[in-house]
C-alpha cells in the first residue's frame, strides 16, 4: 500500500515536472522567434537601425566599452566595431557600411541558438518526465534508457559552453546515475518476482 502512495507521488511530480518543461519549451520557442524576427528587422532595416544605435550612443544608453561598477537604470553595452576585422571580402563591407547590425545579428542569432537548444533539451527532459509517469514504476529499462540519453545530451552541450569541465562532470554523474538505476531496476524486479 505505501509502494503506491509512493509512486503515486512519484507520477504527480513527473506530471509537474512535464508542464514546468512544456511551459519553458514554449517560452523558449516564442523567445528564438522573436530572435529571428529581430534579425529580420534589422536587415531590413539596417540604415535606420545604424542611426538609432549610434543616437544610443551619443546619449550614453549604449556603450561600447567594457566598464564594472556602473549603475543605470537602462545600458547596452556592445563590441566596438572598430576591433573587429575580418578577412573575407563581403564581411568587411558589412562592417564597414553597417557594423552595429552585423553586431546585433550576431547577438541575435547566437541568442537564437542557445534558445533552440534550451527548447530541444526541455523536450527531451520533459519526454523522461512522461515515460516515468506512464510505466508501472521509474526502474524500467525504457525509462532508464530514456534518462541516460538525455542526461548524455545535456553533458554534451554542456561540455561545448566555457566551462566545458561541466560536461566532462555530468558525463560521469550519467554514469553513476545509470549505476543507481541499474540496481534499482534489479531490486524492483526482485520485488516483483517475490509477490
Amino acid at each position: 500500500m505505501e509502494e503506491n502512495v509512493k509512486l503515486e507521488k512519484i507520477k504527480k511530480s513527473c506530471s509537474t515536472g512535464v508542464k514546468v518543461t512544456n511551459v519553458i519549451f514554449v517560452i523558449a520557442v516564442v523567445c528564438s522567434i522573436i530572435c529571428l524576427i529581430m534579425i529580420t528587422l534589422i536587415a531590413k532595416n539596417g540604415e535606420a537601425f545604424e542611426e538609432w544605435v549610434r543616437r544610443g550612443i551619443e546619449s550614453g544608453h549604449i556603450t561600447t566599452e567594457s566598464s564594472v561598477g556602473e549603475v543605470s537604470a537602462f545600458s547596452i553595452s556592445v563590441i566596438n566595431p572598430e576591433n573587429m576585422h575580418s578577412d573575407v571580402r563581403a564581411i568587411r563591407e558589412m562592417l564597414q557600411t553597417r557594423p552595429y547590425s552585423v553586431i546585433f545579428i550576431v547577438y541575435c542569432a547566437v541568442g537564437c541558438l542557445m534558445l533552440i537548444v534550451l527548447a530541444v533539451v526541455m523536450k527531451l527532459i520533459g519526454s523522461v518526465f512522461k515515460i516515468i509517469r506512464e510505466e508501472d514504476n521509474p526502474f524500467t529499462e525504457k525509462a532508464i534508457r530514456r534518462i541516460v540519453k538525455v542526461m548524455i545530451a545535456v553533458s554534451i552541450v554542456m561540455f561545448f559552453t566555457p566551462g566545458s569541465i561541466f560536461g566532462i562532470l555530468g558525463l560521469v554523474i550519467t554514469w553513476v546515475v545509470r549505476t543507481i538505476l541499474d540496481y534499482g531496476r534489479m531490486l524492483q524486479i526482485q520485488a516483483d518476482e517475490t509477490l
